[in-house]
């Protein structure tokens, strides 16, 4: 006999985690089902676990700073200890999410799934062959490392950026990183931190072209990540790799020639391969493979729904996060909650720490605003100098017209806490004036900000500024 449920969810990684426990926080009765380790890829292999290296390795440089101020006595990292402390760490994540669900009620099944219909899933697994109905359906499986053709991977020399960990465990002496997104930047802070020669190369102008991240802020971690002692190679792309068995030689399309150690490939994600049966049922994918959905993340078929890596939009675990929420209460209530990205925070662990939100300055105005940035340098922020933080700065996106939020970025120490104070100000109906609004500490990142924006608001204050709502941010009604 069939088990049934009102919400099943093909995938446990960070969406699929999401949709189960907002769905079964709704009252709906839930079934997760994961073929492979319960967590997916952000337990497993990159958020939690890079989370983790990246504290290490930021402590170890803030350390080294504070030679001769106050700190004395050499400090070195140790690969293997911080991965076996990072290993221990996993497993008792693991081994407390199940038991999390269960409180919840969502039943855990281990299996692989393959939808037979919109409403019927086959579950194979090592305790034989289950069949579940389910009222509705969320596909949470992934996505995969996208291929490069001139860096094919073999697992060893030429890895994918979902091997980090292993590949940090083999601590090469000299890597070449490919590509210069928030995986590359971050990866290659890591390497270099823990010994290893890193030579980044990106085929774009810039590193972390994303647009919420502002030239200004891309310009700095690409400054602080070069005399870190990493080096940096833009408009450059691999031509050709040779392996054997001492290393890789690569070719780039510049002409020059490098010999590494080991080659990480970290150019993005690209659609996985439909091994649970939802394009035969109709469910349509964009021209890059990606399962389609409308704003409430409801596919072409009734009743089924896509997060996370497996859709469009952007690839971090926070926008995942975001999805499951949205499709959990969807599926859940038959709601029709809408996605919007521009609330979810973009962070990046490097040599500084980044955090953006909502519009840079450029999107702001291509969107109709009149944007104007509050720009704040950390070296006028006391709480900076007492801590020794080193370089980076707060810029807030507003429109000059109406003191409305649009958005912002902080790079620098305590960015990723920091990005939520200015996400919070964007959703607020008082805009720009809610930062003004609170009691800071003293010293603290806050207050500086509190301090900067009076002589914006003053201004705005003497032009009567029209009354608006957060309509980039808001919920829908």
């Amino acid at each position: 006999m069939a088990k049934t449920c009102d919400v099943a969810v093909i995938g446990c990684g960070a969406g699929g985690y999401q949709a189960a426990v907002t769905a079964a926080r709704c009252g709906a009765r839930v079934a997760l089902i994961e073929r492979e380790e319960a967590g997916g890829a952000c337990l497993n292999r990159a958020c939690l676990p890079k989370k983790a290296l990246a504290h290490v390795a930021s402590l170890l440089v803030q350390t080294r700073a504070f030679a001769g101020r106050g700190l004395e006595g050499g400090l070195h990292g140790d690969v293997g200890a911080l991965l076996a402390h990072d290993g221990t760490l996993r497993d008792e994540l693991k081994r407390g999410l199940p038991r999390h669900l269960k409180t919840l009620g969502i039943e855990l099944i281990v299996g692989h799934a393959h939808l037979r219909d919109p409403h019927t899933i086959g579950v194979a697994g090592s305790q034989g062959f289950a069949r579940l109905e389910a009222r509705r359906v969320i596909l949470a499986a992934g996505a995969r490392p996208r291929p490069l053709a001139a860096c094919p991977v073999d697992g060893d020399r030429v890895v994918a950026i979902d091997r980090l960990i292993p590949l940090l465990a083999s601590e090469p002496r000299r890597l070449l990183c490919v590509g210069g997104g928030a995986a590359g930047v971050e990866a290659a802070f890591l390497f270099q931190t823990f010994g290893c020669e890193v030579t980044l190369v990106t085929h774009g102008p810039r590193l972390l072209a994303r647009p919420v991240v502002s030239e200004r802020a891309a310009r700095l971690l690409e400054r602080t990540l070069g005399e870190s002692g990493v080096t940096i190679h833009k408009g450059v792309s691999v031509a050709a790799t040779c392996v054997d068995g001492d290393g890789v030689t690569v070719l780039f399309d510049d002409g020059r020639e490098g010999r590494f150690d080991r080659v990480l490939v970290a150019v993005g994600s690209a659609a996985r391969a439909d091994d649970i049966g939802f394009r035969a049922l109709g469910v349509q994918c964009d021209s890059a493979g990606f399962v389609a959905t409308a704003e409430t993340l409801e596919t072409s078929v009734p009743g089924i729904y896509a997060v996370g890596d497996m859709k469009g939009g952007p690839m971090t675990a926070a926008a995942a996060l975001h999805d499951g929420r949205i499709a959990g209460e969807n599926a859940a209530l038959g709601a029709a909650e809408r996605r919007n990205y521009h609330q979810v925070p973009l962070v990046i662990d490097s040599v500084l720490p980044l955090g953006a939100v909502g519009l840079s300055e450029d999107m702001a105005e291509r969107a109709g605003f009149a944007p104007e940035v509050v720009y704040i340098p950390y070296g006028a922020s006391a709480k900076a100098r007492v801590q020794g933080a080193g370089p980076g700065f707060i810029e807030i996106v507003h429109d000059e017209e109406t003191g409305q939020m649009l958005g912002g970025c902080v790079v620098g120490a305590g960015a990723d806490e920091l990005v939520h104070l200015l996400l919070a100000a964007c959703r607020s109906r008082r805009g720009l004036w809610s930062l003004a609004d609170l009691d800071y500490g003293h010293p603290t990142y806050g207050e500086d900000m509190g301090a900067a924006l009076g002589p914006y608001l003053a201004r705005l204050s003497r032009t009567q500024p029209m009354v608006f709502r957060p309509g980039i941010y808001a919920r829908a009604e």
